[in-house]
């Protein structure tokens, strides 16, 4: 088992390329420049959804990584750590899952954050690693997932150990954090889950998108890069989300399960980024899938959105990242 826990900053960041973004000068025009050469696209599946991608392809690198994002999230919201990434010397391609972003929602509320299988997020990002990545023929292949993104990403490199040379997820949705005894959760959100055929519904409490105020927000402590992200919604009121629903809570709950089997038993390295401070996941379950090629790295003062976190955090955190793929460099 390995478990790096880091008590104490590294101030020292030993990176390959330029230094990373701060949290003080955020859409700087060089980043604004660089955005302007990122392509755009999408691709369609068998059951005619639309899903949005990005990609960024470096002219001095044979090396990428794949960003695979949480529930709520574009690959908009990713712009400064696209940057990050790519001025490291890697191309990125990023991609919406089916239901939110830029990609087609599957509700008639466009809120609902809504899956009918989780699995179906998986066979999705292998129909965009297929037919959008593995085409271009890299050397080496990085996965980096956030949340349920990491979720997504531990169950496809399960089922597709060699298309990955390593991955890193940031806050992986093993588990979800509860209230209440998670038994009891899907019991009630199974029971209230409408019948097959039937417009889904919200979990309890569930609503639409609605932004919080910084003071009450548990996803970062970052108050410049938080209000970005939500002046980014409100400039693009399509990629708004609200709540699951009782069908996603239980697709994601019995996932969370399966999830921590593939990290403990995974062919392919794992680094987990683990938010200190993680009010939206369930630590504990990431610990749970520790062991073998799986580690996990603790990420002190930060809260679930790591890469949105104040800079000492975020550097932090994009310096292991960077130094674990770089040490499953092959030449």
């Amino acid at each position: 088992m390995s478990i790096a826990v880091e008590s104490q900053m590294n101030n020292q960041v030993n990176l390959q390329a330029k230094p990373l973004s701060s949290e003080q000068i955020l859409n700087t025009h060089e980043q604004q420049a660089f955005w302007g050469r990122v392509t755009e696209s999408e691709v369609k599946t068998d059951d005619n959804i639309s899903l949005a991608y990005m990609y960024i392809e470096h002219p001095d690198s044979e090396r990428a990584i794949v960003i695979s994002s949480g529930r709520i999230e574009s690959y908009l919201k990713y712009k400064e750590l696209i940057f990050d990434l790519y001025n490291q010397g890697y191309s990125i391609f990023a991609l919406d899952h089916r239901g939110q972003g830029l990609s087609t929602r599957t509700t008639a509320n466009p809120h609902h954050g809504h899956i009918d299988k989780f699995s179906t997020y998986v066979d999705d990002f292998a129909l965009f690693v297929d037919t959008v990545v593995t085409p271009r023929q890299y050397r080496e292949v990085f996965l980096v997932g956030h949340s349920m993104g990491g979720a997504i990403g531990t169950l496809y490199i399960d089922k597709h150990p060699n298309t990955f040379t390593a991955a890193v997820f940031s806050a992986p949705m093993y588990g979800i954090k509860l209230p209440i005894s998670k038994g009891f959760i899907r019991w009630l959100a199974n029971l209230l889950d409408t019948k097959q055929g039937e417009e889904p519904n919200y979990i309890l409490g569930g609503k639409d998108y609605h932004g919080d105020e910084f003071a009450k927000n548990d996803l970062t402590k970052s108050q410049a890069r938080y209000e970005d992200y939500r002046k980014l919604y409100q400039q693009h009121p399509e990629l708004q989300l609200g709540s699951p629903t009782n069908h996603w809570l239980v697709e994601s709950i019995d996932a969370g399960a399966k999830t921590v089997k593939a990290a403990k038993e995974t062919k392919t390295p794992i680094l987990i980024l683990q938010a200190d401070e993680d009010t939206v996941v369930d630590n504990f379950a990431q610990y749970h899938g520790v062991g073998g090629l799986c580690e996990l790295i603790n990420i002190p003062n930060a809260r679930h959105e790591i890469f949105m976190e104040q800079d000492e955090s975020r550097n932090f955190a994009i310096e292991k990242l960077l130094k674990f793929l770089a040490s499953h460099h092959t030449g």
